[in-house]
């Protein structure tokens, strides 16, 4: 039987490579310019305030603040709902890659961004990692450093864990890249249209969620036959 955690993994990796293709996606359609984090267009608010191009700063400083509130809505919901925020994230990504498909190629490619940087910070939060690490399913720096840290540490202690941790770390970097190679093919062959077959991974997410939510659901009712029926009957009262 498929453990829950491992299907946790799966879903973080099928997200990376959502990830990856949003990334490439931005790359590509909107003058290099990399949506799924902020590093770079930060220092571009500071050279910009620097060379006194005000407007340049200001729609920066608006991407900045959506990519603050995508991050800051996480932390709302989980708090109001104390669920998962799978079904939010699915649904914020996918909303997004609609409003994509439909932006005019010539635009000024940062508020063309807009969308990816609200998603990407919301995506970011809603799929934090799996088998207690954290890794990010939207860029690869900190994937690379880990990877490093767990082989270089694996070679001196011969920990195995070690091996299971560079292998999740490995698989979202594999992940994130597949989604850039698929993103960079669709996107020779059909254009700026191409963003809308970002459909495809964020299905393949959505089916392996919903399997993971039966897994939940069958080893809950699983542990629920195993209780005393007092203690079955407080827990029916509770909820």
């Amino acid at each position: 039987m498929i453990e829950r955690e491992d299907l946790t993994c799966w879903i973080h990796h099928s997200m990376a490579i959502t990830g990856g293709y949003l990334g490439v996606y931005a790359l590509l359609c909107r003058n290099d310019f990399f949506g799924n984090a902020l590093t770079s267009n930060m220092i571009y608010i500071v050279t910009s305030l620097f060379g006194q191009n005000f407007f340049d700063v200001l729609i920066r400083v608006v991407g900045v603040l959506l990519y603050v509130a995508g991050s800051a809505s996480t932390i709302i919901l989980s708090k109001k709902y104390h669920k998962k925020l799978y079904p939010y994230s699915l649904a914020v990504t996918a909303l997004a890659v609609i409003i994509l498909g439909f932006l005019p190629e010539h635009m000024n490619a940062i508020v063309g961004l807009y969308p990816i940087f609200f998603a990407m910070s919301f995506l970011w939060n809603s799929f934090p990692g799996a088998y207690g690490y954290n890794a990010s399913c939207i860029f690869s720096t900190n994937n690379c450093r880990q990877i490093a840290n767990a082989l270089t540490e694996y070679s001196i202690t011969h920990e195995k864990k070690l091996l299971k941790k560079a292998w999740f770390f490995g698989g979202t970097v594999l992940c994130f890249h597949l989604g850039v190679a698929f993103s960079w093919l669709t996107h020779s062959l059909i254009g700026i249209r191409s963003v809308w077959l970002c459909a495809i991974p964020l299905a393949i997410s959505t089916v392996l969620i919903y399997w993971e939510a039966q897994v939940e659901k069958a080893s809950s009712l699983s542990t629920c036959k195993k209780m005393p029926a007092a203690v079955r009957v407080q827990a029916a009262e509770k909820n």
